[in-house]
């Protein structure tokens, strides 16, 4: 799949999971905005695709590609998320 295409995929999926487990106070807790959850989504689509690629063995179809981003921008930001509250947690 083209870097472009993973890029979009990975910011836009990034950005919509950080709304989606948006709380209340997240700003003084977690100290961390949407911007930098479209980043964990960028490189989470990057990884996940890589990592699919040598799983697989090669490429799969595009369906597969495009889960495969998604799954690793949506895990990325979920394991910066929970690594983030327990840093504040530990640091507090």
């Amino acid at each position: 799949m083209n870097v472009i295409v993973l890029i979009v995929v990975g910011g836009l999926t990034g950005w919509l999971t950080g709304k989606a487990v948006e709380v209340e106070g997240r700003i003084t807790v977690v100290k961390e905005s949407h911007v930098i959850d479209a980043v964990y989504g960028i490189i989470g689509a990057l990884v996940g695709d890589y990592l699919f690629f040598w799983m697989v063995i090669g490429k799969g179809n595009a369906f597969s590609s495009y889960a495969t981003a998604i799954l690793g921008s949506i895990t990325l930001v979920g394991v910066a998320r929970l690594l983030a509250a327990r840093w504040h947690r530990v640091r507090s």
